[in-house]
């Protein structure tokens, strides 16, 4: 079930932490490139992980990113670049100090040399979004890598990667924590045509980390 994400169940969020941290320990060191996801349920992965001391030297990129002023603490950039320590210096950016369609062609001109990606860590929202990137939306089949796009909760504006800018993707984890998660996750689990499915539709080859059961 669910097409090409491979779903493992943990008995507890802690567990479930505990594995994509390994994950990303193994991982990282030997990527080139990686994206990682915003929101909260990531930030403890990031912090531990730079309480690791872990070695990277290529570029980090955000999933997505609200459109607010670059120095927003309500930034996808503030909270994980807090979290990840001295690895936060590896973080490319999206250009919020441009207008939206400038930012977003800059973002994908640099995409371009980075890709294929060699590491995504991604999350899965309570109606099924991952990045910004919501059911339903157009930008799903976009031919661009980056996309401006109007989200249902403030702030509206974002910058995301669109699934064609994950196309190849060595490795790939969604992480997905909490009982509010419990019914986006059964839908993908059934193989619903869900933003995460279609990430996953364009990558090598996709996990699903959680503490629900879905089946």
């Amino acid at each position: 079930m669910g097409g090409n994400l491979r779903f493992r169940t943990f008995p507890t969020p802690e567990a479930a932490l505990e594995e994509a941290l390994a994950w990303l320990l193994e991982g990282l060191p030997r990527a080139r490139t990686g994206v990682l996801a915003g929101g909260k349920t990531p930030l403890p992965l990031y912090r531990a992980l730079a309480g690791r001391g872990v070695e990277f030297h290529g570029v980090l990129l955000l999933s997505d990113e609200r459109w607010l002023s670059p120095d927003d603490p309500g930034t996808n950039l503030f909270a994980v670049g807090q979290a990840l320590g001295p690895l936060a210096q590896h973080l490319l950016p999206f250009p919020l100090d441009l207008p939206p369609m400038a930012a977003q062609e800059w973002m994908e001109s640099r995409l371009l040399t980075l890709l294929p990606l060699d590491l995504a860590l991604l999350g899965i929202g309570e109606d099924g979004h991952t990045a910004s990137l919501f059911p339903g939306s157009p930008v799903l089949v976009s031919s661009h890598l980056v996309e401006v796009v109007h989200g249902p909760k403030p702030a509206c504006l974002r910058l995301t990667l669109t699934p064609k800018a994950f196309r190849g993707t060595r490795q790939t984890l969604f992480l997905a924590l909490g009982e509010h998660k419990r019914q986006a996750l059964r839908r993908l689990f059934r193989g619903e045509d869900l933003p995460p499915l279609r990430v996953a539709q364009e990558v090598q080859g996709a996990f699903v980390y959680t503490d629900q059961e879905v089946d």
